[in-house]
């Protein structure tokens, strides 16, 4: 008798940065460790069905249990908040109580390939699968292999070209006008709108002072800024008055909607 094909997985990857995410900053910045802790419980819970779970009444009383300091309430509210972030999609959640995303699947995804599972994610489906693997192609005739010109043979593959990097400007611009970025940033770290902006402006003090005038892109660009938050290295920058900057216009507001 064949064995059974084993869908959930026994471990998964968990990154260093993982409590630095963005989406991660608003559960702790609302709920503090309670709901860092449940976040972690209900990865666990959906790699070991596989790569996703259904939200139902039995999985919640049995989290409950394992997380005896949070009660039904919170558990209700840090899921909403989840869903409400991208940290599990919106839509499968809204339609069928479908707890999964992207990323979830692309691991899964990887880390069957390296155990050599024959796991397909077929319900539920987020990614992209090549109709390609669905439907082998039916056998043709045999032809005879024309020799490949020495032009196209020896032609250079082609060079994909790397994105410019963008200056400080551009960086320091962008977070200020990004709320969906920086709303959970304030959360996290008890930031008012008036402080956060000065904090952006001394983190752009900051890299002119060590000539670091550009980042590879924006997402490299937060990611310095919210180091060196969390490292206090944004307080109290002092510089000549050549350096301040020249105008931020930013007419955004923080807090979220309530669900």
């Amino acid at each position: 008798m064949a064995r059974p094909i084993k869908h959930g997985l026994d471990y998964f990857p968990f990154d260093v940065d993982f409590f630095s995410d963005e989406k991660l900053y608003a559960i702790s910045g609302e709920f503090g460790i309670k709901g860092e802790i449940t976040t972690i419980k209900l990865l666990c819970a959906v790699y070991r069905n596989g790569y996703y779970i259904e939200w139902t009444e039995m999985l919640k009383f049995k989290l409950l249990k394992e997380l005896p300091s949070v009660s039904a309430d919170l558990l209700d509210q840090i899921i909403k908040r989840l869903v409400k972030w991208d940290f599990f999609d919106k839509g499968l959640f809204d339609s069928a109580s479908i707890l999964t995303s992207k990323g979830i699947q692309r691991r899964y995804q990887t880390i069957s390939a390296k155990m050599h599972r024959k796991n397909a994610i077929s319900e539920y489906c987020l990614l992209d699968i090549p109709t390609a693997q669905e439907t082998p192609p039916k056998s043709k005739p045999k032809r005879v292999a024309q020799p490949t010109p020495p032009s196209v043979a020896d032609a250079p593959a082609p060079v994909i070209a790397k994105s410019p990097p963008i200056p400080i400007e551009e960086s320091v611009a962008t977070m200020l006008s990004d709320t969906i970025w920086s709303e959970p940033v304030c959360m996290r770290y008890h930031l008012t709108p008036e402080q956060f902006k000065q904090k952006v402006a001394n983190f752009r003090l900051h890299c002119l002072s060590r000539e670091k005038r550009e980042h590879e892109d924006v997402v490299d660009a937060k990611r310095h800024f919210c180091n060196l938050l969390s490292q206090g290295k944004l307080d109290n920058i002092s510089t000549s008055t050549t350096d301040t900057p020249t105008d931020y216009t930013y007419s955004g507001g923080f807090g979220s909607k309530d669900i």
